[in-house]
């Protein structure tokens, strides 16, 4: 079963063609941020987060352990292409969370901020939104590789 499921992964020799111009990211810079989430979440959970402390409290953890299970299934879903309907889910659940994150920090300040009367972390929120830009891009390409599919489908159909 494990040979299986290695023989099936994008790591294993063939299945991601070598002309295919998103190789070198479905094998290696997909799996590298994904993992990288995971280890993100990982870090809210034991070592929390002053600003969603400040935000949530202890609800910290449960966001962190969110985010560990939605960066898995992206994880799961680029490392094995069958699976690119687990990735779409998690890459959208991803994206949101991130930019629930930002809206968060910009629109709800902590009573600490309102007391000493601070602005928002624009800084934060700025680097947050631009972690979207890769999973928004692999969205676009997995939801292109899904029309293509359904096309080809379609046509082979009706001929």
């Amino acid at each position: 079963m494990i040979g299986r499921l290695g023989s099936a992964s994008v790591w294993a020799a063939g299945v991601v063609p070598t002309d295919d111009p998103w190789r070198n990211a479905k094998r290696i810079w997909l799996p590298v941020f994904d993992v990288i989430m995971i280890a993100s979440g990982i870090n809210a959970i034991v070592f929390g987060s002053r600003l969603l402390d400040r935000l949530y409290g202890d609800f910290t953890d449960v966001i962190g352990a969110a985010f560990v299970l939605v960066a898995a299934a992206c994880l799961i879903g680029v490392g094995w292409p069958r699976m690119w309907p687990v990735e779409i889910v998690g890459k959208i659940l991803l994206v949101s969370m991130i930019v629930g994150y930002v809206a968060a920090i910009i629109l709800s300040p902590s009573p600490e901020q309102l007391a000493a009367k601070e602005a928002p972390s624009w800084f934060v929120a700025s680097m947050l939104l631009g972690l979207t830009t890769f999973p928004l891009a692999r969205l676009d390409r997995l939801l292109d590789e899904w029309i293509k599919r359904r096309w080809t489908r379609r046509r082979v159909i009706v001929a």
